[in-house]
This record gives C-alpha cells, sequence and structure tokens, in this order.
C-alpha cells in the first residue's frame, strides 16, 4: 500500500485530494488483520522468518544486504510495522564490508547494546581497503558485543589484539587467512574466554587450540592448519570436551598432523548429536588415531579421504577394523538408503560414495583410501553388504586399473561373488579389462561358480586392442 499510497499522490493535483487519499489508505490499512498485531510480535515474527545470524554470507540467498533490504521491505507495510520494527534494536547489529556506508551506520546506531555480527567479506568487485577498515572502526571498539564474525582476510595488524582478548558475546567465528600472512607465533584465542562460544570455521589460522577453552561447540570445522600446530590428541582432547557437537570438518592438516605417536586418550568418545563426520585429507595415520575413539550413533553424513603420508608401516586390516569397524551399521543402513552406490578400483586407491546428486544434503558417505590393497579392501566392502543389505541395491563398479596383480585378483574373485554387483564398467587398460572379463568366464563356468550373479551390464570404454571375440562371450557387454 505504500506505493499505491504514492502513486496516487502524484496523480492528486489537489491538497485536499491527496489528504482524503491518505485517510482513505491508511483506514484500509488499519482495518486489515496484518496491521492489527500487536506491536510486540511483530518483531519477534521478524526474527523467526528472517533470523539476522543467518545473513553472513554464506549463500547468495542469504547476504547482509538481502537481509537489510528484506527489514525496509517489511517497514512499508504500515506505520503499525515500521515502529516497532525500528525500535527493536535486536532486528539491528549487522555491519558488512557488502552493505553501503550509511546503512552500516544505521544499523550500528539502531542496534543500541544488542550483540553485533560482523562481516569481513570476500574481495569480490568493489572491495576496498577502505572499506574494512571502516567496518573495523565501528565494530573493533564494541569487540565485547560481537556475537557473529566472519573474517575473510582480515589485517592482522588491526585485529590480533583483540583476537587475543576474551569474547563473552561470541557465539560464531569464522576465519580464513591466506598463508603469506600468518603470524609466526600461536595466537591465544580469546584469551582463554569465550564461553558462548558454539561454531568454529578456522582456515590457516595459528591458534593454541586448548581443550579447556573451546567448551559447548556445536560445530567445528579446521582447515589448512599448520602442521606443528595441531595433532590427532588435540582434536581427540577438543572432542572429548565438547560432547554435545553435531559437525566436525577436519581438513588438510597436513604431513605433520599425521606424525604421530599414540593419541592420550584411549577410550571411547561418545558424541550422541554428531551428525556429520569428515576427515578430508590429514593421513591414513592420523585417521588411524583419531576414528577408533569416536563414537556417534546418529551421524547421518560420513566423508573420510584417507591418505599415505609417510613411509612408516600401514596396517590396513588393523585400520579398516578398528577406524571402520563401529561405522559398520552405519554403512549398512546409507546403502539401504539408496537405491545404488560407486565403488572405483584405481592402482592406488579405493572409493566407495553412496549418495544422491539429487539430495546432496541427505544420508550419505564418501570413503576414500589410497595405498589399501584390494585384497584386504574389497572383503571388507563384501562383508558389509552380506549383512544383510538390500539385495536390489546396485553396486556400480568402475575398474580404472592399468595392471591387475594377483593381490588384485584376490579382491576381484571376492566382489565377484557379490549380488549387488550390477554393473561393471572398465577403463583404459587392455590387460586389466581382459582379466577381469575372464573372471565372468564362460556359460559351464558360471553354472558351476555363479560369479558376479546379479550382472545386468559390462562396459569397455579404450581399450582399442582387445579382441573383440573375446567380448562375444559375455552377452551384456558392449564398447563405449
Amino acid at each position: 500500500m505504500a506505493f499505491l499510497r504514492d502513486e496516487l499522490f502524484e496523480r492528486s493535483a489537489l491538497p485536499s485530494s491527496k489528504a482524503k487519499l491518505l485517510t482513505m489508505i491508511n483506514q484500509w490499512n488499519a482495518a486489515q488483520p496484518i496491521s492489527q498485531l500487536p506491536p510486540e510480535l511483530i518483531p519477534h515474527i521478524i526474527a523467526l522468518g528472517f533470523p539476522i545470524a543467518d545473513y553472513l554470507g554464506e549463500s547468495s540467498e542469504r547476504l547482509p544486504r538481502r537481509y537489510m533490504e528484506t527489514l525496509a521491505s517489511l517497514a512499508t507495510i504500515s506505520w503499525a510495522w515500521r515502529s516497532p520494527i525500528v525500535g527493536t534494536s535486536s532486528l539491528w547489529g549487522l555491519l558488512s564490508t557488502n552493505l553501503p556506508s550509511h546503512v552500516n551506520r544505521i544499523s550500528l546506531q539502531r542496534s543500541g547494546n544488542c550483540p553485533l555480527m560482523v562481516e569481513i567479506g570476500p574481495r569480490v568487485h568493489g572491495f576496498t581497503v577502505e572499506k574494512v577498515n571502516e567496518v573495523l572502526d565501528m565494530a573493533l571498539p564494541r569487540w565485547d558485543r560481537w556475537s557473529h564474525a566472519s573474517l575473510w582476510c582480515p589485517p592482522l595488524d588491526r585485529i590480533m589484539d583483540h583476537l587475543s582478548s576474551a569474547a563473552p558475546s561470541l557465539e560464531f567465528f569464522r576465519i580464513w587467512l591466506p598463508w603469506e600472512e600468518l603470524p609466526d607465533s600461536p595466537i591465544n584465542l580469546f584469551g582463554g574466554c569465550a564461553p558462548r562460544l558454539q561454531t568454529v570455521f578456522a582456515s590457516g589460522l595459528p591458534a593454541v587450540w586448548d581443550s579447556k577453552v573451546f567448551r559447548g561447540l556445536r560445530k567445528l570445522t579446521l582447515d589448512y592448519i599448520e602442521n606443528e600446530r595441531i595433532s590427532a590428541g588435540h582434536i581427540l582432547a577438543l572432542l572429548n570436551a565438547n560432547p554435545l557437537l553435531e559437525s566436525i570438518d577436519i581438513r588438510d592438516c597436513g604431513v605433520g598432523f599425521s606424525l604421530l605417536g599414540s593419541p592420550p586418550v584411549q577410550t571411547p568418545i561418545q558424541l550422541p548429536n554428531l551428525k556429520t563426520l569428515s576427515l578430508d585429507n590429514i593421513g591414513v595415520e592420523a585417521t588411524g588415531n583419531i576414528l577408533p575413539f569416536i563414537r556417534a550413533p546418529s551421524c547421518e553424513i560420513f566423508r573420510l579421504k584417507a591418505s599415505r603420508q609417510t613411509h612408516n608401516p600401514f596396517d590396513a586390516i588393523k585400520f579398516l577394523d578398528q577406524s571402520l569397524g563401529h561405522f559398520d551399521a552405519f554403512l549398512r543402513f546409507t546403502v539401504d538408503f539408496h537405491e545404488s552406490s560407486k565403488l572405483c578400483l584405481d592402482q592406488h586407491r579405493i572409493e566407495w560414495v553412496c549418495r544422491s546428486p539429487l539430495t546432496p544434503d541427505a544420508r550419505h558417505f564418501e570413503i576414500k583410501i589410497s595405498d589399501i590393497k584390494m585384497n584386504l579392501s574389497i572383503p571388507w566392502i563384501a562383508h558389509l553388504l552380506g549383512q544383510g543389505v538390500d539385495p536390489a541395491h546396485r553396486l556400480i563398479v568402475f575398474s580404472r586399473l592399468v595392471r591387475v596383480g594377483d593381490e588384485n585378483l584376490t579382491g576381484l574373485r571376492t566382489l565377484a561373488l557379490v549380488p549387488n554387483v550390477q554393473t561393471l564398467r572398465m577403463d583404459f587398460a587392455q590387460q586389466s579389462a581382459e582379466r577381469i572379463l575372464a573372471l565372468l568366464g564362460g556359460a559351464d563356468e558360471i553354472m558351476q561358480s555363479p560369479t558376479f550373479p546379479g550382472l545386468g551390464g559390462t562396459y569397455v570404454r579404450t581399450c582399442l586392442l582387445m579382441a573383440f571375440r573375446d567380448l562375444g562371450k559375455h552377452a551384456n557387454a558392449s564398447l563405449w
């Protein structure tokens, strides 16, 4: 109605007509149900529908500018809405380099003494150092009011002292630091005092990860942490101190992270609320020092990317049993949840993915392990699939093996007895494809030993030198 009122004013020539129209519009607005809500309910409705803390730039739909535009639009519904919106301090306090300067000043002024949400956005078009300093000039003197901080490559010379100071109101902390700007010594984050902190996302941050400081966390993400700053013992101590964790994501913590002795914790750590567990590229040795102690009965998303980063002895059977054995029930349930999964066999790794691209946030797992022999990994997979998994689940096997040695062949023979294998794709190598196809055998052999009993299709790609008559034995084989 605000737009209609302005339009009618422009078209009306007489002041008396304008006054009459304004009276009619105000009377009409006052009679509508939306204008009859108690004023004290309006801020609560807005806070529930548009939580200010969700607009720190995590997605294009949740940018600070979008939040401020929403507030401005809601304030034009009627005067009955505008007054409580402008006068409710908790709806304001969002400061961002992606907001115009005057909007930041208005937001700070209207926030009163309520918590502040501060964003130093990515260096995209329109980003200037002056804009960063302008936001920090407003926000840093009020550090004790910061409840949410999202800092993309902030100027360390300006924020270092504050990062080492107590943060009594901080609940959400996210920071990205480039390698070339890291300080020489670790930061004692928040001076050991951040009692309300629940979410931490730190990329490249050299800090003292003291489990006595970080308590009450719900989400923890550590990315590109320098080797000497973190260890499996630190991770386990953090998990043990935060039993209400809902998400753990540890990424790319380097070779040093895997050069560890036995971790100090020897008893299982119960994490009943944990939904997401992700260990990505931290070394198979470190993975073997962390996973055996985690118990997550509510886990829905599991990601593991483990690679050999040292030449230390590696016991694959012990790793599969102790690190992944207590996740068997979760893995089987997830396989039953999906219609199919993909198993990729490479010369130097095994990769098993069970997820749907249509529902990326639904229950799923991704397991990628390097330098583990197929005669050990495939029996583990076959054991999982053979323990009550629905035979209708389709296991799509991709073979990118360049050579098929005796160890590979032993694993493949085990896989050949799994009824869930319904598609077999072989890429690139003539010799390996010939040996895999030989597992299918002729009609007489299949009657005696039912290899690949559920196979619905065999596909061969780029094996141009293979004798095509060999493919004739396999009724469902095709050449890509």
